[in-house]
């Protein structure tokens, strides 16, 4: 085995923002639905677009877009569905773009530069419900076992590759945001600040605001 430093310098190229006062996720809340989309706005302006929002359901994906589309009318807006191929490649060619994401956009999808400056990840990515997590769920002694050493670790590697979409290269600089109220209370935030730990924290909107404006160029602003 071989273990070597990454290349990347995370200290200064990038920041965490995990907001304190999201509500606890609900899908069927539409008090939740709208919080996501209000932060998500205020992000998107925060880091001037340059943005992917992580979905995990294309259900709540559609409800958040359809509050934020005509909030964000100063940048192209993407939005992705099952059938939509092209978006990722879209947003891609975009000057500040929006991208509304989930499925592919979750891992092996490389955006270097600064077309992709903001990972917007809404939701903990635990394994959806499947024949093969029935049956770890079954070989668990409880559903607390289950959680601690199956559905959290799963949890983890994806919220990782959601994260790796930011920084592909040594020159990359953005921001990563977590909605979700789990990622900072309970039962799994211990293990997420473990697996962030190379992301620096900050608090506030006004935070990743004055982050993205010290390390981009001018150009980036352009609309």
């Amino acid at each position: 085995e071989h273990s070597s430093v990454s290349p990347f310098n995370y200290a200064d190229h990038t920041r965490l923002y995990i907001p304190t006062d999201m509500p606890y996720p609900d899908n069927d809340s539409k008090e939740y639905i709208k919080a996501v989309a209000d932060r998500v706005v205020e992000l998107v302006h925060a880091t001037y677009g340059h943005t992917a929002i992580l979905f995990t359901s294309y259900k709540v994906l559609q409800a958040v877009f359809n509050l934020c589309a005509d909030r964000l009318e100063n940048y192209d807006v993407i939005r992705m569905t099952r059938s939509n191929r092209n978006a990722i490649s879209e947003f891609k060619k975009s000057k500040n773009g929006v991208l509304f994401a989930s499925g592919s956009m979750w891992e092996g999808v490389d955006c270097i530069g600064d077309t992709l400056s903001s990972v917007i990840i809404v939701r903990l990515p635990f394994p959806i419900r499947s024949v093969v997590l029935e049956e770890k769920r079954k070989e668990s002694k409880n559903t607390s076992v289950f959680i601690d050493d199956y559905a959290t670790p799963e949890m983890l590697i994806k919220l990782r590759q959601g994260a790796g979409r930011l920084i592909r290269s040594e020159t990359d600089t953005g921001v990563i945001s977590i909605l979700d109220s789990r990622a900072n209370k309970g039962r799994y935030s211990e293990r997420i600040d473990l697996a962030m730990a190379k992301y620096p924290k900050v608090n506030s909107i006004k935070e990743v605001q004055d982050f993205i404006r010290a390390v981009k160029p001018e150009e980036y602003f352009e609309r």
